[in-house]
């Protein structure tokens, strides 16, 4: 706030968050038995050994797992979902379906039809190549995001290997130009390494649970990788669902109810992922330029840009709007800092108001990162 008002103060959010200070020393962010304060963190995972590890456990709870291709969709007169028809023959009928088919849609549009909203006009990347590297050593604590030509590549450190891939927009450069980009970026020009090209279809489906149907995954819609939301909106899918469930069965009121809110999710999501193209000041490409120039923004998105270059309230502004989002006040304040969108500096400084200095907040956080160990440390208890 006070920066917005003038004062020359410093303003970089990993100063002022303590995870900032672990990850810049490679300290496990875990919260030891004696820190007085939780550490919240993400994780770093190999997705296909998640998927094997929550099939295990389905199973043991009762789950009867089987994989089969879909062949043909039978409904019912009142139009929801009664049986699938796999390949060999097997009928799979039931009374509540769930759409996890991709980017297919199988169930819920192709079958139901229910219709697609497209963020294209907001979220221009539609594509990605994904190429895997050796481990780093020490495993850093963090994800790297780097801006390219026409995107982004994000690097996520493994203990067995390196994730690396390039989120792109194909209106701006063509698959093998991108895959060419990727590699000379991870060094890897010449090295014999299959890259994996992926398309995105970024928007989602006007109805998350239509009939009989809920859709979750890339099914229900996807926003663009740039804040890892993809998981935690499954996961808040189906907790919603279990509560509205609960709460009305298939009642057709809650229902409605369940569509209002994931919608909300998911256009906020957007919102907050919109805000990081439109607020660049690259002048490099242009798609660069042309993120910036886009005014295809929301009307909740202007107004809390409103909020913040006036300089008001920006946590009293999203909680009175009550914003049903992963990102509350401390995310939007670390991203527009973080960009250094501000007024400028006021001709008159008090020579005071820097809180950083005047708390003393270096001497305090590297007072508790002692607490902490390093990363490849904790990373070598947990597998032993």
């Amino acid at each position: 706030m006070t920066r917005r008002l003038g004062l020359d103060v410093d303003t970089t959010p990993s100063l002022f968050l303590f995870n900032g200070w672990l990850a810049n020393k490679g300290l496990a962010p875990k919260t030891p038995a004696n820190f007085p304060f939780r550490i919240d963190y993400g994780y770093h995972f190999d997705s296909g050994l998640l998927g094997e590890f929550l099939k295990k456990r389905a199973v043991k709870h009762g789950v009867i797992h089987k994989q089969l291709d879909v062949e043909r969709v039978e409904q019912s007169a009142s139009g929801d979902i009664a049986s699938l028809t796999c390949r060999g023959g097997e009928v799979v009928d039931g009374d509540f379906f769930i759409d996890c088919s991709g980017f297919r849609a199988v169930l819920i549009q192709q079958t139901l039809k229910v219709p697609f909203e497209s963020f294209k006009s907001n979220l221009f990347n539609d594509a990605a190549v994904a190429m895997p590297s050796s481990r780093l050593d020490p495993a850093p604590v963090e994800t790297k995001a780097t801006a390219l030509s026409a995107g982004w590549a994000w690097q996520i450190p493994l203990q067995h290997r390196t994730g690396n891939g390039y989120v792109f927009s194909s209106s701006f450069i063509s698959a093998d130009e991108a895959e060419t980009e990727l590699r000379k970026h991870l060094g890897l020009l010449d090295a014999d390494v299959d890259a994996r090209h992926l398309k995105m279809n970024v928007g989602q489906v006007v109805e998350h649970w239509h009939k009989n149907c809920l859709a979750l995954g890339l099914s229900q819609g996807f926003i663009e990788p740039l804040e890892a939301t993809a998981l935690h909106l499954v996961q808040l899918g189906i907790e919603f669902f279990i509560e509205h469930y609960e709460a009305g069965g298939f009642n057709s009121a809650k229902r409605a109810e369940y569509n209002a809110v994931m919608r909300e999710r998911f256009d906020r999501v957007r919102d907050y992922i919109v805000a990081h193209y439109k607020l660049n000041t690259r002048d490099d490409s242009d798609y660069w330029r042309e993120n910036r120039a886009n005014m295809q923004l929301s009307q909740p998105l202007r107004e809390l840009l409103d909020v913040w270059y006036r300089g008001k309230d920006l946590t009293q502004y999203i909680e009175s709007r009550e914003h049903k989002s992963h990102f509350g006040s401390a995310s939007w304040h670390c991203m527009l800092a973080g960009y250094g969108v501000f007024p400028p500096l006021a001709e008159s400084q008090p020579g005071g108001g820097d809180m950083f200095v005047e708390h003393d907040l270096a001497r305090l956080f590297e007072g508790c990162a002692l607490n902490f160990e390093r990363h490849d440390v904790a990373l070598s208890r947990l597998r032993s």
